[in-house]
């Protein structure tokens, strides 16, 4: 089994097997894993050196799964829904 040595924002550098990780395939390359301390995910960008590295580990890869926006979606560009806007929300519709 081939370990690979990455790091985690929260954890610092950690060893994993080429297993655990993911390369992803989308508008950028980049890698996947979840942390075996903190349990996240954690996505990282690459480049054609690591690319190489992680290929050469045995490390698979996966095609990025594309948000399909609705025709009629608002603007993509919008901030996002906050926990604040929907408490609001749901004050007004309590209100109806």
């Amino acid at each position: 089994m081939t370990t690979v040595r990455t790091s985690c924002e929260q954890c610092g550098q950690i060893d994993m097997p080429a297993a655990n990780i993911v390369l992803v395939r989308g508008e950028r390359v980049t890698y996947k894993f979840t942390c075996p301390t903190c349990q996240i995910e954690r996505i990282k960008p690459t480049d054609k050196k690591i690319i190489g590295l992680l290929e050469a580990a045995g490390v698979e890869w996966e095609q990025e799964t594309p948000i399909l926006l609705h025709p009629e979606s608002p603007n993509p560009d919008a901030p996002l829904l906050t926990l604040n806007d929907l408490i609001d929300l749901h004050k007004e519709l309590e209100e109806l």
